[in-house]
């Protein structure tokens, strides 16, 4: 009997120890996201092909051409470690949350060297095939390209759509009703 009433106070002061709020609980889960940095939420592959057109001069006889064919992986998401833990609204009466997000941001593009190809290469008269430091340049500029063509491809708009499916039923799970999400 001596051993049973210790283990029988352990157990009533645990259960009459209060829970974590729904503030304090959210809170705990999102720093412990945070931890892993980035969620990536998207990754799109895109084709691009890279051509040159060098035309001879009147001192230069002949011309250049040369065409190359990339595949680019784009990977978009949301920088967790960015969330705005103070911004967070709970109300415990109404079961309702208020969360701050970052904007979405490409987080990686890679351009597998296996996966750049030469297409096409012409060479006429007295010019010289393009040097490898032209074609690195040319190379170097498709992905510059890709990067400005990001907004118009929809990655950010999809990445920050697919987060937001991330966070909603973790939310609902904790016994959220009314979920508010927007991104700054």
């Amino acid at each position: 009997m001596r051993r049973l009433a210790p283990v029988l106070l352990v157990l009533l002061l645990a259960a009459c120890s209060p829970r974590p709020s729904l503030q304090d609980q959210l809170t705990e889960r999102l720093t412990a996201l945070s931890r892993t940095a980035e969620l990536g939420t998207v990754e799109y592959t895109v084709r691009k092909a890279i051509r040159a057109r060098d035309e001879g001069e009147w001192f230069k006889v002949g011309n250049r051409r040369i065409l190359f064919s990339c595949t680019a992986h784009i990977k978009a998401g949301i920088n967790l470690s960015r969330i705005p833990l103070d911004q967070i609204v709970v109300d415990e009466g109404s079961r309702s949350v208020s969360l701050v997000l970052p904007h979405a941001t490409v987080q990686s593009i890679n351009l597998p060297p296996e996966e750049i190809r030469l297409e096409y290469e012409d060479v006429t008269g007295f010019r010289l095939h393009f040097s490898d430091q032209e074609r690195q340049a040319l190379l170097k500029q498709g992905e510059r390209d890709i990067v400005r063509d990001i907004p118009q491809l929809g990655i950010l708009t999809e990445a920050e759509e697919n987060a937001l499916e991330f966070f909603r039923p973790m939310l609902v799970q904790m016994g959220f009703e009314n979920i508010q999400i927007r991104f700054e």
